[in-house]
């Protein structure tokens, strides 16, 4: 059980001790009727990933599954804030921070003082949780390839980590050009990510070599966290086993829980067969209403998660504004609401957070209208475009829309070529032209599932749509657009700052790189006699909340 939620949500945690303290152990396979087993029977969760692992080094992650293992293997110096609803799931608070490894923290004006909880220990070596952990660890993620996130918030240097004793650390914020700024509550949220989760240095440092300082090799493939469960077993491209931590200071009420890896099976057929107890990955929508009808719980939440259609932007038939916007015409929002997620989503009007105090609706200049898309095909010159689209087979939800987009695009004159893809593969789609520039490859499309991990509008903004920008696939850019991430990235949430960010948003939704789609509700099937399932920004179960129901 997560530190944060031990100390901000005491019902919660009484609950949840509770409940481990009634579990006996038994199977899945024990179940019968799709998993209609007594509840007190129930201590073993069984799940299946739609694919394996690629790394379990916090800094260095491509799809959900890597998160997961993260989650529940490792901590931060804070945590999300989650809330129990009456269902019995567990509720993210978006960017309300709870303490994890800091027991609590003080904001100063240009630094933020972390004062780390006592006797918290890293498993296996049983390493005391240290400052120094706390500078390697930031060290680590600053050298990382996802590390324009920390940068932009004013982490800039492993040198700004300041250790004062072994239980206190002074982190230091200055702009990219070296100026101290204040520290907002979008800074403070920034430590919550999984890619600043607290590492072993000591450990660590056994492993690391001249060519890899940061142990990076050896982090791929084993954990050394305070999280409370750890990788028992792994089989590769089978099944991976996270065992309960010994003595961990609050015990998961289940102590072991099973990954099978399934590719493209059939995950409602293996949950209503007793083969598993947990689904969260590859349900399609029709999958969820049989389940429903079959008496399998499904938990379901609006998720932050955008799913958007980006096309390369600088060269190619897509580089013309008119075809872009042509294409923004022709995509089929509402069926795609209606057909493909039965009504389980709403269209994204902009790529800022919707909760965010900068969103403004955008692209709600775009209505579907097949005549108006032809006449702006028109005014390009008809071009003959012949393109792959590129989508993740992670989320049957893409390949239902990748199929609606390439109809509608057809009756414009615009050919497409669908392009099924591992989420792994489709994170390299996007990073083998967003990172690299000067030789960014085919001029193609992309479907892509995305989403901030904090309501401030220069996440999504400055990864997407600035020169330089890590997710930045079409490679667009625009000056306002960077002048505007430039001087109002590093300043506290205003009027001023929003309407700055309102106005970034109109522009690119006039030229339209991407182009927001749907965000859709997350659900997660859970056979009878479990519930606490978990919603938070990114998909990925924290299976220590899970409690067996009475």
């Amino acid at each position: 059980m997560s530190t944060a939620l031990h100390r901000r949500r005491g019902v919660a945690v009484l609950a949840i001790a509770a409940v481990a303290l009634l579990a006996s152990a038994c199977s899945p396979g024990d179940q019968n009727d799709g998993g209609s087993a007594a509840a007190a029977d129930v201590t073993s969760i069984v799940t299946a990933w739609p694919a394996d692992i690629t790394s379990v080094n916090p800094t260095s992650t491509s799809n959900d599954q890597d998160h997961e293992v993260i989650y529940n293997t490792y901590e931060g110096l804070i945590g999300y804030t989650f809330e129990q609803g009456d269902d019995g799931s567990f509720v993210y608070q978006g960017s309300e921070p709870s303490p994890a490894l800091a027991s609590s923290w003080e904001l100063g004006s240009e630094s933020i003082t972390f004062h780390l909880a006592d006797d918290r220990t890293f498993y296996p070596s049983g390493n005391p949780v240290t400052a120094a952990d706390v500078k390697w660890s930031l060290g680590a993620a600053l050298a990382s390839l996802d590390a324009q996130d920390i940068f932009t918030n004013g982490l800039q240097s492993a040198d700004d980590v300041e250790i004062v004793d072994d239980k206190t650390v002074i982190v230091h914020f200055k702009d990219q050009a070296g100026n101290p700024v204040e520290p907002t509550t979008t800074t403070v949220a920034m430590f919550i990510n999984a890619n600043m989760s607290i590492v072993d240095s000591v450990e660590a440092a056994t492993h690391a070599t001249t060519d890899d300082p940061w142990a990076g090799d050896w982090l791929r493939e084993n954990t050394a966290g305070t999280g409370p469960y750890f990788i028992s077993n792994y089989s590769p491209g089978e099944q991976l086993e996270l065992s309960a931590v010994p003595d961990y200071p609050t015990a998961p009420a289940f102590s072991k829980v099973t990954a099978r890896i399934v590719n493209d099976s059939n995950v409602a057929s293996l949950l209503q067969g007793g083969e598993i107890n947990f689904a969260e990955f590859n349900l399609s929508q029709t999958d969820v209403t049989t389940l429903e009808s079959a008496g399998v719980t499904v938990a379901s939440e609006p998720a932050p998660m955008m799913t958007y259609l980006t096309m390369a932007s600088d060269t190619g038939p897509f580089a013309d504004e008119k075809v872009r916007q042509a294409v923004a015409t022709a995509i089929p929002y509402d069926q795609i609401v209606d057909a493909v997620y039965s009504g389980h989503a709403t269209r994204a009007l902009s790529y800022v957070n919707p909760t965010s105090s900068s969103y403004t609706e955008a692209w709600g200049r775009y209505d579907f209208d097949l005549d108006a898309a032809k006449e702006l095909m028109a005014e390009a010159g008809d071009p003959t475009i012949s393109v792959p689209l590129h989508y993740s087979t992670a989320n049957p939800a893409q390949e239902d829309m990748a199929i609606l987009i390439q109809e509608n695009l057809a009756q414009i004159g615009i050919d497409v070529t669908l392009t099924p893809h591992t989420a792994a593969e489709q994170w390299d789609v996007i990073n083998g032209r967003s990172r690299s520039p000067e030789n960014p490859g085919s001029a193609d499309m992309v479907l892509f599932n995305w989403g901030a991990w904090t309501d401030d509008p220069k996440i999504p903004v400055g990864f997407a749509t600035t020169t330089g920008g890590v997710n930045n696939y079409a490679l667009w850019s625009d000056p306002t657009v960077d002048a505007v991430n430039t001087e109002w990235e590093a300043r506290a949430s205003s009027d001023e700052r929003d309407a700055a960010y309102q106005e970034a948003q109109d522009v690119v939704a006039e030229s339209a790189p991407l182009i927001p789609i749907t965000y859709a509700d997350r659900q997660i099937a859970m056979a009878p006699g479990i519930t606490g399932a978990t919603f938070q920004q990114f998909a990925g179960t924290r299976f220590y909340l899970l409690q067996p129901t009475s």
